[in-house]
C-alpha cells in the first residue's frame, strides 16, 4: 500500500513566541513602602496560616523583594 507524502508547499503556521516586558510606572517613595508595607502583612498571614517560623523583618525583606522586581528596580 503506497503511503501519502506531505504536500511541500504546505506552509506551518507560526509558532515563534516573543516575550513582552511591560511597562510599570515606578511608583512615588510613599506609594512604594505602602505596597511594600501591605505585602509584607500577607506574607506574614501566608506564613503563620501555614505554621512556618519567621519573623517581620523576613517578611518585610521578602516583600520588599517581590515589589522591587515589579517595578524592576535594583
Amino acid at each position: 500500500m503506497p503511503t501519502k507524502k506531505a504536500n511541500p508547499t504546505t506552509k506551518k503556521a507560526a509558532t515563534k513566541t516573543t516575550k513582552v516586558k511591560k511597562t510599570v510606572e515606578k511608583p512615588t517613595l510613599e506609594d512604594f513602602l505602602v505596597e511594600i508595607q501591605k505585602r509584607a502583612y500577607d506574607v506574614y498571614v501566608e506564613r503563620t496560616n501555614k505554621g512556618l517560623s519567621g519573623d517581620e523583618l523576613s517578611d518585610w525583606l521578602t516583600a520588599e523583594k517581590e515589589v522591587k522586581e515589579k517595578y524592576n528596580i535594583k
